[in-house]
């Protein structure tokens, strides 16, 4: 896993989830739970959150259960940093 930063405004940005649409299924959101956590000495707001990072020459798979049709859909990443913030 690697750890990012994002410069915020809001507690609103700070609740948000995002997706990764190579990660069906997983959401990505900030580490700190308030505003007041990510105050900088500048007066500015850095929030923290962490990706999915799949390593040179290792994949990961997940595999989950389609309730619609009761069978399972696997999917595997490859190399590559995943759930980095739009």
């Amino acid at each position: 896993m690697a750890i990012r930063t994002n410069i915020i405004q809001s507690s609103e940005e700070l609740e948000y989830t995002w997706g990764d649409v190579s990660c069906p299924n997983m959401g990505f959101n900030f580490i700190e739970q308030s505003l007041e956590d990510c105050l900088q000495d500048d007066g500015t707001y850095l929030a923290t959150y962490e990706t999915l990072e799949v390593l040179p020459g290792e994949s990961f798979s997940m595999t989950y259960l389609c309730a619609d049709t009761s069978s399972t859909k696997t999917y595997t990443l490859t190399e590559g940093e995943y759930g980095i913030k739009p």
